[in-house]
């Protein structure tokens, strides 16, 4: 018979041992708007070890015509959303989030929200709040799976968002930060064209550097998994007549057990309800072309420079797997 001791040891993840040491982590949405969902059971699992939490996105709202969204008086990218600002009038996640926190864990909730601009201001908004709240580490939180790829793929998704957000915090220099990047989704991006023997293929790259962290799932009838359930549900009802996401619709059914084609762009697996850790910085280190988006201004200015790099790339020939 296996001990307790060497069966704990089994299931842990080494994400767990890097955050072991952490007592005040930002949870970030990396691609925008909804990514910030997926931090959700983070934050559960997090908050129940007595971490201090804070939340973060990069934001598809017109933040400046926010009701109630407080601008940063010296980085005016950064704006601080709470309940307050959350309406069935104005596209806005991250504010039904806060009110979502609010009712089940009490009021005061915020998320930092910053504008799409370029990863220069970005990261520097980025840098005020590492400083400001203490932060020792950053889990960037990504809707899908895209986030990981190198760059040099037939299809890397919808990229701009996601790579910002990366190189921002890449860019970072605080000693002892942590960076971790989190992704849940996996099958989400069909419309995307996302291959996912590319995807499974840079894991396997990842793995053999040391840099991936594990997985986990989002299982239904767990605390963590029926958070992410109540917010979503709570979310896009709070959204209703505006737009929902279509990865975090495609996650909920899943973790539900749905399966199998649902129409256009979806087919359900459990592959979705998995969370996949990687070392951001790792992550970072070897993409194709991440360090010619460093002090871009504008997301403009960030597009147009991954699609000049993509152009300049041998771009590697889709491949398929025996599933």
């Amino acid at each position: 018979m296996v001990s307790m001791r060497h069966y704990h040891a089994m299931l842990a993840q080494p994400v767990t041992d890097v955050l072991a040491r952490c007592r005040k982590v930002l949870l970030a949405g990396c691609g925008g708007g909804y990514d910030i969902l997926g931090a959700v059971p983070l934050y559960h699992q997090l908050r129940a070890r007595g971490v201090e939490i804070h939340l973060a996105s990069l934001s598809f709202t017109y933040l400046n015509g926010l009701d109630g969204a407080v601008q940063d008086g010296e980085h005016p990218n950064l704006y601080a959303v709470g309940a307050a600002s959350a309406t069935a009038l104005k596209y806005c996640p991250e504010a039904w989030l806060a009110a979502f926190l609010d009712a089940r864990f009490g009021g005061g909730h915020v998320v930092h929200c910053f504008d799409k601009t370029g990863v220069r201001p970005l990261r520097d908004a980025y840098a005020a709040l590492v400083a400001r709240l203490g932060i020792d580490a950053i889990v960037l939180v990504d809707g899908g799976i895209d986030a990981v790829l190198r760059g040099d793929e037939r299809s890397i998704g919808t990229p701009s968002e996601d790579l910002a957000s990366l190189a921002a915090v890449h860019a970072l220099d605080t000693p002892g930060l942590t960076k971790i990047l989190a992704c849940v989704g996996m099958g989400s991006e069909l419309r995307d064209g996302i291959c996912h023997a590319d995807a499974l293929e840079r894991i396997a790259v990842l793995t053999r550097r040391g840099a991936f962290l594990g997985a986990a799932a989002m299982v239904p009838g767990t605390a963590g998994g029926d958070l992410y359930l109540d917010a979503v549900a709570h979310v896009f009802a709070g959204q209703a007549d505006l737009k929902r996401s279509h990865v975090h619709a495609c996650v909920a059914r899943a973790c539900r057990g749905d399966f199998g084609d649902h129409g256009p762009h979806v087919w359900l697996s459990p592959l979705l309800t998995l969370f996949w850790f990687f070392d951001a910085t790792a992550v970072a280190a070897d993409h194709a072309f991440l360090p010619a988006l460093a002090e871009t201004e504008s997301i403009w200015d960030v597009s147009a420079r991954v699609e000049a790099a993509r152009k300049g790339l041998p771009i590697r020939d889709r491949t398929t797997i025996p599933l």
